[in-house]
C-alpha cells in the first residue's frame, strides 16, 4: 500500500498528501493504473482525519493526477502532468515547462478569492468604490496598508501609504518623484529588467554596486557614491531578483548608515519581504532598510508576487519631503488604484486572510525549493526556502545562451543571466529557474533532474 512521507512537506497535511502523490507520480514510485489506498486505510496509516485524506484526493483530481471510479477507488491516471518528460513532442507548445515567470503558486482555489469577491457588495461604501476616490484612496483601504507594511515591519501611519497598481507602478513614482533626466541611480549588479525600462522611460543612468552571493557590497556602494553623485539607490534586499541573496542585517545596518551620511534616497523592493521574514518573530534588524531610515526611503511592498499575480494592489510608503511628488505621479498615471480591488485586499487584511494564504504560499514554496535544492545541489544553487526563484550559476558566460536553447529542446523554458544585466557583457553568468507557475512537484522534480544533466556541475 502506498504510504507517503510527509516529513519533507510543509503546509496543511491534505496539501502535503497530493504533494508527496505528485512527486511519487514524477519519481516513478507509483505508476499509470496504480490504485490508491482506500481513504479510510490511509488516514489510519498516516494518523489524519478521514476528510483529510478526501481533500487530499479531491485536490489530487484538480490536478490532473488520478481519477476514481464508483467502486472501484481512485487510480493514478494515464498521462498525469508529474509523468510528462521534458521532451521534444509534437504538442510540444502545451507541454512546455515555464520556468520564465517569477509568479507565485496558484491559490486561487482557496475559498478566500470567492468570499472576498463575494462579500463585496455588501461592503457600506459599495457604490462609492466605482467613482474617482477625491484623495485616490478610501481610508479604510489606507488603514489597512499601515496596518499590512507595519506587520512586514516598515511601520507607517495611513497618511503615508500611497496605494498603488502594484510594486512595479509603486517604484515607478518613486523614482519619477526622487529623480531628473540624467541622474544616475545604483543598483545591484543583476537587477529586474523593469527598473531598466523605467530608467530608460525616466532617462536615468543605472549604475551597478557590485554584488555577491549575499547582495550589494557596502564598501563598493560607499566608493561609488564619493566617485560621483547619485540620485537613488534601488535594491530588492530579500529574495533577490534574480539571485535570491538576502542581504544579511550588518549589511543592512551600514547601507542605512550609507544612506544617512550621503543623503541618498532609497527604493527598497519588497515584494518578497512576506515570504522571507516571519511576521510572529519581528526584528528591526532583518526588516526592512526603509525602517531605519524612513526619512530618505521609499518603501515598496505589494500582493502580486506573495499571493496572486492578479492582485494588482501595491502600497508605497514614502518619505514626508517627497511624498506630494509622489502622488503627483500617481494622479497622471493612473489618477487611483482600483478601490474595489483594494477593498478585497483590505478586507482579508483585517480578517486574517492575507497571512493565512501567505502562510500558505510560503508552504508551497517551501516544498518547491527543497526538492529544486537538492536535486540540483551539484550546481551550487542560490536560494533559500520560501524563495519562488532559484539563481543556478554557470562557468562562463558564453554557454548562457546555449544552456537555454538546449532546455528549450527538451521543454523547459528559463532565463538567462543576460537578462538582468545592468552592463552587457558583465554580468555573472548564470539562470534563474522559477518555480512557482509548476502546478505539481513530480513536474518540478522531472524539469529539475533534465537541467541537472544538462549542465556541468560547479567545480
Amino acid at each position: 500500500m502506498w504510504i507517503p512521507d510527509l516529513e519533507m512537506f510543509s503546509g496543511p497535511r491534505y496539501i502535503a498528501i497530493a504533494d508527496a502523490l505528485s512527486l511519487d507520480i514524477g519519481r516513478g514510485t507509483l505508476t499509470p493504473g496504480d490504485r490508491l489506498p482506500p481513504q479510510r486505510e490511509l488516514a489510519w496509516a498516516l494518523k489524519v482525519n478521514f476528510g483529510t485524506v478526501t481533500r487530499a484526493y479531491e485536490l489530487a483530481a484538480e490536478r490532473g493526477l488520478v481519477r476514481g471510479e464508483i467502486g472501484r477507488g481512485t487510480f493514478v491516471r494515464n498521462n498525469p502532468p508529474s509523468r510528462r518528460t521534458p521532451w521534444p513532442k509534437e504538442d510540444r507548445e502545451t507541454d512546455r515547462i515555464d520556468m520564465r515567470s517569477d509568479f507565485p503558486c496558484n491559490l486561487a482555489r482557496d475559498p478566500a478569492f470567492k468570499k472576498g469577491f463575494r462579500q463585496l457588495p455588501t461592503h457600506p461604501d459599495f457604490s462609492g468604490m466605482f467613482q474617482y476616490q477625491p484623495g485616490t484612496a478610501r481610508q479604510d483601504d489606507l488603514d489597512a496598508a499601515a496596518t499590512w507594511t507595519s506587520r512586514l515591519g516598515m511601520p507607517a501611519r495611513p497618511e503615508e501609504v500611497i496605494i498603488t497598481n502594484g510594486a512595479l507602478h509603486a517604484g515607478f513614482l518613486a523614482l519619477m518623484a526622487v529623480t531628473r533626466p540624467g541622474d544616475t541611480v545604483l543598483t545591484e549588479t543583476l537587477t529586474s529588467p523593469a527598473i531598466r525600462s523605467i530608467a530608460a522611460m525616466l532617462h536615468l543612468r543605472l549604475t551597478p554596486v557590485v554584488s555577491d552571493g549575499c547582495g550589494i557590497d557596502p564598501d563598493d556602494l560607499a566608493a561609488k557614491l564619493e566617485a560621483g553623485p547619485a540620485a537613488a539607490l534601488y535594491l530588492v534586499p530579500d529574495f533577490q531578483n534574480p539571485t535570491a541573496a538576502i542581504l544579511p542585517p550588518d549589511r543592512r545596518r551600514r547601507v542605512a548608515d550609507i544612506i544617512d551620511r550621503t543623503g541618498i534616497c532609497l527604493v527598497e523592493d519588497d515584494v518578497f519581504g512576506g515570504l522571507s521574514r516571519d511576521l510572529d518573530i519581528p526584528s528591526p534588524h532583518t526588516g526592512p532598510i526603509s525602517a531605519l531610515v524612513p526619512e530618505r526611503s521609499f518603501y515598496v511592498t505589494s500582493f502580486s508576487k506573495i499571493i496572486a499575480p492578479g492582485l494588482r494592489i501595491g502600497y508605497l510608503v514614502a518619505p514626508e519631503t517627497l511624498r506630494e511628488k509622489a502622488l503627483t505621479g500617481l494622479r497622471i498615471s493612473s489618477w487611483m488604484a482600483s478601490p474595489p480591488m483594494a477593498a478585497l485586499v483590505s478586507g482579508w487584511i483585517r480578517d486574517g486572510n492575507a497571512e493565512r494564504l501567505l502562510s500558505l504560499q510560503a508552504a508551497e514554496l517551501e516544498n518547491r525549493t527543497r526538492i529544486a535544492a537538492a536535486v540540483l545541489a551539484a550546481h551550487r544553487p542560490g536560494t533559500h526556502p520560501r524563495c519562488p526563484h532559484v539563481w543556478l550559476p554557470l562557468s562562463r558566460p558564453t554557454r548562457e545562451q546555449t544552456v537555454v536553447e538546449e532546455l528549450s529542446c527538451r521543454g523547459i523554458d528559463v532565463t538567462p543571466g543576460e537578462y538582468f544585466g545592468v552592463r552587457p557583457g558583465s554580468h555573472p553568468a548564470g539562470l534563474r529557474l522559477c518555480l512557482g507557475q509548476i502546478d505539481d512537484l513530480g513536474t518540478l522534480y522531472h524539469a529539475c533532474r533534465a537541467i541537472a544533466e544538462t549542465i556541468p556541475p560547479v567545480i
